[in-house]
């Protein structure tokens, strides 16, 4: 009887690749290089199946990722008017900011996060890794606010030995009536900043108090590090 090569025989005759019996679907046979290998999913997901936009992206050892790496999310909090404002800060007192995502939820978060990238019950972003790059926006509606040159001083801070990371000062200049505030600034996330999440805090100079409202939060994740 005649050898038959491998390569001439029908293809109702050959088999199946070693293992495909065990492995899931979306998986690949990846050698070892030691004249072996196994079956793996790129995207470590039991699926096999890729987030929508992701990239394929090595994980700086054996392997590979399917990573949708970037994404933002928007919060706007539930109380809209100065009648029933989201916050009255008082004069002189260093007040955290807070938003419950109550008016409008909107998530498009990157696909390796495991939280949301804002936490609506301790007023928190989270970022998803060390050394992200972020690019934040707040806005809010300030009134009720009077005194001499009065004016909010407006921080992000992350705590631990770091603490505020970003400032900026705001002259309010319309005479107690409604002004908008809105701030944006790009920021990178330490591990002080991972560990702890990053909490907005409001600093009102005037007098007695003044009221906050509409309050709105934008996240992006620009970058995530790979170094």
């Amino acid at each position: 009887m005649a050898d038959l090569q491998h390569k001439d025989l029908p293809n109702s005759q050959l088999h199946e690749p070693k293992g495909v019996s065990a492995a899931n679907a979306g998986e690949i046979y990846t050698a070892n290089g030691a004249g072996s290998g196994a079956w793996d999913s790129l995207d470590g997901a039991s699926t096999g199946v890729a987030p929508a936009g992701a990239l394929l992206i090595a994980d700086g050892a054996t392997g590979a990722d399917f990573l949708r790496y970037q994404g933002w999310s928007q919060y706007e909090d539930s109380r809209t008017t100065v009648g029933t404002p989201t916050q009255t800060i008082t004069n002189s007192v260093r007040t955290k900011i807070i938003n419950d995502g109550g008016t409008l939820t909107l998530e498009k978060a990157p696909s390796d996060a495991t939280v949301p990238l804002w936490n609506v019950s301790t007023n928190k972003h989270m970022p998803v890794a060390a050394f992200d790059l972020y690019h934040l926006r707040l806005s809010f509606t300030i009134e009720d606010y009077s005194g001499t040159d009065p004016y909010i001083d407006v921080e992000l801070d992350i705590g631990g030995s770091v603490g505020t990371i970003f400032a900026r000062d705001i002259t309010l200049r319309k005479g107690g009536a409604a002004q908008k505030v809105s701030l944006a600034f790009p920021v990178f996330s330490g591990t002080t900043y991972l560990a702890n999440g990053g909490e907005f805090y409001i600093t009102y100079t005037g007098n007695t108090t003044c009221k906050v409202y509409k309050t709105s939060i934008l996240i992006i994740r620009e970058s995530k590090n790979y170094v």
